[in-house]
């Protein structure tokens, strides 16, 4: 009995130094490509921020001029970047998640 309990618990110790390094290269990479993800989906919510406020200053521009004449560009710029930005944000927030993941999945061979 003793010599069978011996044997399993040997198998054991052996089968753990075995998964060990194959557990521990596993999580580095999982950590590797977060890192991948969140680089990656924070770079393009960027794009969608700054590209929201440019769009919003150009038609708050038009807006202003159109509603209070040449002196309101400035004005109504600064309010449709705001608005603009604003949206950005909104809308990047699910884009991120969606991002991110893509990014992660791939990563990981998924």
């Amino acid at each position: 009995m003793n010599a069978s309990i011996s044997m399993r618990l040997a198998m054991l110790v052996i089968g753990m130094a075995l998964i060990a390094p194959v557990a521990a290269e596993a999580a580095s990479r999982s950590q590797y490509c977060k890192s991948e993800a969140r680089r990656y989906a924070d770079g393009k919510v960027a794009e969608n921020v700054v590209g929201g406020a440019a769009v919003g200053a150009l038609l708050g521009a038009g807006v202003g001029a159109v509603v209070g004449g040449h002196h309101s560009v400035g004005t109504g710029a600064a309010i449709g970047a705001g608005v603009g930005a604003t949206g950005g944000v909104a809308r990047g927030s699910s884009r991120w998640n969606r991002y991110y993941w893509k990014r992660y999945n791939r990563c990981m061979g998924g």
